[in-house]
């Protein structure tokens, strides 16, 4: 599905964007204290270790993003065909109540109460499509939070392990890294260790061992 696969590499783009320094902004003395030593220290050494990661491969490759769409892909494809058989069984009747209108069927009265039904019949059609719509909206965002939260997280853990000061990011279609050397890509790794917490923590399926 394009709009999710979209929707999931932009809001992993800002993610990673707004991860990209490990050290976070805490309100507490000590925590300031410390963040600020740091600096004197980063600034008095000169070096700071830096990585990046490939956006687009990590999407490509995370198999949780992978299930994520597959997922929406199937449940948005149920949720139209749904509509679609409602809205066939619609135009079918709206079919069957123009015929007997033109053929003189339809007494007034008859007429006019058909006419309403049909009426309410498109209003529920309509009310239903956006209700399978919004619900869908609102789970995906909540899988979709769930997806960033995880990478965020990660992202701090995977830096703070490596001793990274900076993880940026690079992506075909919104890249903020002009230039990168290869060497300090380590999107591979960080899809590998993704994908190796995301298989131990899948559920198990019905008939394996407790």
């Amino acid at each position: 599905m394009r709009k999710i696969t979209t929707l999931v590499l932009s809001g992993l783009m800002l993610v990673a964007a707004s991860a990209t320094i490990v050290s976070c902004n805490n309100a507490s003395g000590d925590k300031a204290t410390e963040k600020t030593a740091s600096k004197v220290a980063a600034k008095e050494s000169a070096a700071y270790k830096i990585a990046y990661v490939q956006i687009d491969t990590l999407t490509s490759q995370y198999q949780k993003c992978k299930d994520l769409e597959e997922e929406f892909t199937k449940k948005r494809a149920n949720a139209e065909a749904t509509i679609n058989a409602k809205g066939k069984s619609f135009t079918t009747q709206m079919q069957e109540f123009n015929r007997k209108y033109q053929s003189n069927q339809f007494t007034q009265q008859q007429f006019e109460a058909e006419q309403a039904r049909l009426a309410k019949l498109q209003q529920d059609l309509e009310a239903l499509q956006n209700r399978l719509s919004n619900s869908l909206q609102e789970e995906y965002q909540k899988e979709f939070q769930a997806l960033t939260d995880t990478i965020q997280n990660f992202t701090k853990s995977y830096a703070k392990e490596k001793g990274y000061d900076f993880i940026l990011c690079k992506s075909s279609g919104i890249d903020n890294v002009l230039y990168a050397n290869e060497a300090y890509d380590v999107t591979d790794e960080v899809v590998k260790a993704l994908n190796k917490r995301y298989t131990k923590q899948a559920p198990k399926k019905e008939g394996d061992k407790k």
